[in-house]
């Protein structure tokens, strides 16, 4: 099989669905697609990833497409699939930097803000939160960042950020609770 052409290797999978050819096609061209992916993704394991991805598509959309040169349309192929990856991932940023944020200055029903009374009590609390959940909060409801500015900012991936904001602000207004209820007795 080694010494078939390109268009005999992708007629031999469709026709035989022998998956050795689509093997030999990866070694003639894995490395050629991790590169043109490289060039447009940035970062090599996301290269990688989308070239195994890219071939899983090859093996469906092989055999119904008519191919003149193969190797045109895996790169026609590959550079689509970058786009549309690149054009999801702004489109995602995008959308979570519009998210707006829960205000921190609102009660639980998100109704009124906190009384001033609460507001002085508000570094006290701040400060007998975990460290991560404090800096979260300091960064997205006092110094105003997007997710995506405090995920930099931190160096935690979007789903950590998100849950010690969330558990920091739950876990802010109990401390908040707590104190007001103290200072009142």
């Amino acid at each position: 099989m080694q010494g078939m052409t390109d268009l005999e290797l992708v007629r031999a999978f469709c026709a035989e669905d022998r998956r050795q050819a689509l093997g030999i096609l990866y070694q003639r061209y894995g490395h050629l697609v991790v590169g043109l992916c490289l060039d447009y993704l940035k970062e090599r394991e996301a290269a990688r990833d989308a070239t195994m991805e890219i071939f899983e598509k090859v093996t469906l959309k092989v055999c119904d497409q008519p191919i003149e040169t193969f190797r045109a349309w895996l790169f026609y192929t590959s550079r689509n699939y970058c786009i549309d990856l690149l054009r999801k991932q702004i489109r995602e940023r995008e959308r979570q930097e519009k998210i707006p944020g829960p205000e921190l200055m609102e009660s639980e029903a998100g109704e009124r803000p906190l009384s001033e009374a609460r507001l002085a009590l508000l570094p006290e609390a701040l400060a007998q939160l975990p460290v991560a959940q404090a800096r979260c909060v300091r960064l997205f409801y006092l110094s105003g960042m997007t997710y995506v500015q405090v995920c930099e900012r931190t160096g935690y991936d979007l789903k950590q950020v998100k849950s010690y904001l969330q558990n920091g602000r739950r876990n802010l207004r109990i401390h908040l609770e707590k104190l007001a209820h103290e200072r009142s007795e």
